[in-house]
């Protein structure tokens, strides 16, 4: 087995990644799925946190192992890791999963494809 350690969330969902691990069987490991803590106001996770009454952690936990991604949420605080736990009693939506297309291209850690190499 494979597997292809890559940022993964929906404001750098990379399907062109996606689809070519997915048809060769390569395990994709989503890290930072929480995207560093920096989108949880964002007004696409709003209605949702508000819908499943779960945190923006937790949906954006969930949009990644819907994908099918397996997903390394890093946090060193006791009570976020276990809410971190509490991503198995709810799905979103297909309608919801599609709210969360943005087709952004915002990498939130180094981004190994357009970093320069150094000489």
């Amino acid at each position: 087995m494979s597997v292809n350690q890559v940022e993964l969330h929906p404001w750098l969902a990379r399907p062109d990644i996606v689809e070519w691990c997915t048809q060769r069987g390569v395990v994709l490991e989503a890290y930072s799925p929480l995207v560093r803590a920096t989108r949880g106001e964002d007004p696409l996770l709003k209605p949702l946190t508000a819908k499943y009454n779960k945190t923006p952690a937790q949906i954006l936990l969930r949009w990644g192992l819907q994908k099918g991604f397996v997903v390394l949420p890093k946090s060193v605080t006791h009570s976020r890791i276990e809410e971190n736990t509490n991503v198995f009693d709810f799905e979103l939506s297909a309608v919801d999963m599609e709210s969360l297309n943005t087709g952004e291209y915002s990498p939130c850690t180094w981004d190994p494809t357009t970093a320069e190499l150094d000489a």
